[in-house]
């Protein structure tokens, strides 16, 4: 994709700030140089600091550890140097990855752990680092190499180009646009819950969407859907709805992480949603209407009252939780209402000494199937 306006090129920068703030490592592509580098380093001007790392210069060892022989006579995997600065740092860091495409196979394998685990040998980074990588196409790359498929599902990937518009105007101003990152978000953890329940209830109507990995080399070396990239997208639209971020954001985070088709699917089916809200049918079960919801959107509701159960637990709620699913069942079937009741009587869910309603009884033979109805009502 080329960006072409200030605007175009702003969007961009705010969905990769939006990457870094959330610790999700993205991969910037781009024609070399066209600024990539400079913007990502940039970040040290708002308090950040950067490793920058150019990947061909290092062995599989520099990200997997440096094997060394104890005085005990074992072998431990060292840290390398750039690890043992990141993790002294007292504050946010970004692990700079430049020229990714040059990495060869092996060192795109070695740096598989760092990237999601956060270990490099014996070491474990502070949560605070958040990784990034830039590269070229692997047609322009010096000596590239296409990424391998569990290489590429561990980034958001987003298309770099710099507009005419941003380069003339702050060649000669000096003053680029900076790279927003964002620090605690209010109500951050209650829209993330909500997304994921968007999520969830969309997969349920596109189950093969769950996980698709495309069949051609080039189209697996970039964003594609399976249960990790989605549970970014999530993370990720929830912070940029908390920021208030435009919608052409949503819209470039989410395809980063799932790829461009499923996310235009996804964006325009929860466009489509109009819910109520959880917190107003626990407060009225016996007002709740689901006779003009379809099936999938029933799920979704009722998977969003389960979330504020989890979130809030009491005996009362549980219980009107259970009698608005069978409230639901009884007009659109059992089937999107299950899953939630299955989840509400598991142990750990459930409040000790909450009263099970008669109501229940809609649901006895799937329960009883599974192991999990509860005390006859």
């Amino acid at each position: 994709m080329t960006i072409r306006t200030r605007e175009a090129y702003e969007h961009v920068l705010q969905a990769v700030g939006i990457c870094i703030s959330a610790r999700i490592p993205v991969l910037l592509w781009g024609n070399p140089g066209e600024g990539k580098t400079a913007v990502i380093e940039s970040a040290s001007e708002q308090g950040w600091h950067v490793e920058s790392l150019i990947v061909s210069h290092y062995e599989p060892s520099d990200f997997a550890g440096l094997p060394v022989v104890t005085g005990q006579g074992s072998v431990e995997l060292a840290p390398p140097g750039w690890a043992k600065r990141l993790a002294e740092v007292d504050g946010p860091s970004i692990a700079f990855f430049d020229e990714f495409s040059t990495a060869s196979p092996a060192l795109q394998a070695a740096a598989l752990r760092p990237l999601t685990h956060y270990q490099v040998g014996s070491l474990t980074l502070p949560e605070t680092v958040s990784f990034v990588a830039a590269a070229n196409p692997a047609d322009v790359a010096a000596a590239g190499w296409e990424l391998a498929a569990p290489t590429a599902n561990r980034f958001v990937h987003v298309d770099w180009s710099l507009p005419l518009e941003v380069y003339g105007e702050c060649l000669v101003t000096g003053a680029w646009p900076t790279l927003p990152v964002f620090g605690d978000v209010p109500g951050l953890e209650r829209r993330r819950a909500a997304e994921l329940v968007k999520v969830a209830g969309f997969l349920r109507a596109r189950e093969s969407q769950l996980s698709a990995i495309p069949r051609s080399a080039d189209a697996r070396g970039r964003a594609f859907p399976t249960p990790r990239t989605w549970d970014y997208a999530a993370r990720l639209l929830a912070l940029a709805a908390a920021v208030a971020a435009p919608n052409e954001v949503r819209r470039l985070l989410a395809a980063g992480c799932v790829g461009e088709s499923t996310a235009h699917e996804y964006l325009a089916w929860v466009s489509a949603l109009d819910l109520p809200d959880p917190e107003v049918l626990l407060a009225d079960p016996d007002g709740a209407d689901f006779s003009r919801l379809r099936a999938d959107r029933v799920y979704v509701v009722l998977q969003s009252v389960l979330g504020a159960v989890v979130r809030e637990p009491t005996e009362q709620r549980w219980t009107d939780a259970v009698r608005l699913c069978a409230k639901a069942a009884r007009v659109v079937g059992v089937d999107p209402a299950i899953p939630v009741v299955r989840a509400l009587v598991r142990d750990g869910v459930r409040p000790p000494g909450a009263p099970v309603p008669p109501e229940i009884s809609v649901f006895m033979a799937a329960l009883s199937l599974a192991g999990l109805f509860p005390e006859p009502v």
